[in-house]
């Protein structure tokens, strides 16, 4: 049955992030931009008061090439490693055809 919802790790993003741009090789850090605004808020506790609050949204995610002991990076070798290029089915060598000339 499908689900509502699907929650990822952190490094479960980042493997999804490196697989859908190709990237197969150097460690990678996920950073996010934030803007923070302030605002006159209303706690649902109680209605009728009002409170200084912040507004926090996310503006943009971006990979960025780290340091292999950079804290929460991720190795694009492990996560999303090259395929191999030999071919598992054996070749088969075509009959030569005969060709006439008419």
């Amino acid at each position: 049955m499908p689900t509502s919802e699907h929650k990822y790790s952190i490094e479960e993003l980042l493997g999804a992030l490196l697989r859908d741009q190709g990237i197969h090789e150097g460690y990678w850090v996920l950073n996010v931009e934030f803007s923070a605004t302030g605002a006159s808020v209303k706690p649902q506790d109680n209605p009728a008061r009002t409170l200084p609050g912040l507004i926090v949204s996310v503006n943009s995610a971006m990979l960025m090439r780290a340091e292999s002991a950079a804290a929460g990076a991720v190795d694009a070798a492990v996560v999303n490693p090259r395929k191999n290029m030999t071919s598992t089915k054996p070749t088969r060598s075509r009959k030569p055809q005969a060709t006439t000339l008419q």
